[in-house]
């Protein structure tokens, strides 16, 4: 890290604004080469397996002009968000406090290793058994099949916290909210911000697939809909609208999220 008068040098707001949105040619490059790829495929194996990108893209586009579709993409949405926001807060809360005990740690780690081992199916069909066909049966799986990444997570960022750092902090007597701004804060965030990238890509996945074995609506039910009438669009057309909220959460939100707290240090 480059120093001046004992502080951090840090590159100007508009310098690290403009960075950033350099960083992001490299993800468009990808893409392009994804969709090339997939119209390759299309002109390889045909239109009943591959439907070609501009096809797709147009229902895509119908989906989203129109108010009844559209509002299966919003409920699927409402649903993942209270879901992911419930395995968060509450597996953080709990995965940091955890991780600050030894003895709460040896506790927790055989019922995280059942969570994570039971495959993400068997949620769905207990929460059939337990909820019905309700919101409550998807927010439940989508709960319970995130939470043990986060909780993981946060655990494991408390308990690689640098012990000798941690205490010559203390020795030297630095205030409390300037250890948690320069040494806990980021280290923390270190561990996190990549099992946020997960949980919120699994949990988005995790809420269609529990929509379409579940309730039978919204993505889920479109999905399983379009798949009874082997209409391949359609389903290609939900799955890029999944894909592209995820992208839109990571490179809109969470990257920016990281930046701000400057995990990486990059100066």
């Amino acid at each position: 890290m480059i120093l001046e008068d004992g502080k951090p040098l840090r590159r100007p707001l508009p310098w690290r604004i403009s960075d950033y949105l350099w960083g992001i040619f490299p993800a468009l490059v990808s893409l392009f080469t994804f969709i090339a790829l997939w119209q390759y495929g299309h002109a390889s194996l045909g239109a009943m397996l591959i439907p070609a990108p501009d096809v797709v893209l147009t229902r895509v586009a119908e989906i989203l002009g129109n108010a009844v579709e559209r509002q299966n993409v919003i409920l699927t949405l409402q649903r993942g968000s209270i879901g992911i926001s419930l395995a968060l807060s509450f597996g953080i809360g709990v995965g940091l406090i955890a991780g600050s005990s030894r003895t709460l740690s040896l506790l927790a780690r055989p019922i995280i290793t059942v969570l994570l081992g039971i495959p993400p199916i068997i949620w769905v069909v207990l929460a059939l058994f337990w909820f019905r066909a309700s919101n409550a049966n998807v927010v439940f799986t989508v709960t319970i099949t995130t939470l043990p990444l986060v909780f993981a997570a946060a655990q494991m960022s408390v308990m690689t916290l640098p012990t000798p750092l941690s205490e010559m902090l203390r020795s030297y007597r630095v205030p409390l909210h300037r250890r948690l701004k320069a040494f806990y804060l980021p280290h923390i965030l270190r561990q996190l911000l990549p099992a946020l990238k997960v949980a919120v890509g699994t949990g988005l996945k995790i809420t269609v697939m529990a929509e379409m074995l579940g309730s039978g609506d919204a993505i889920g039910g479109a999905i399983g809909e379009a798949r009874s009438m082997l209409d391949a669009v359609d389903v290609m057309a939900y799955v890029v609208i999944i894909v592209t909220i995820i992208i839109s959460i990571e490179y809109g939100l969470l990257e920016p999220l990281r930046r701000l707290f400057d995990v990486t240090r990059r100066q």
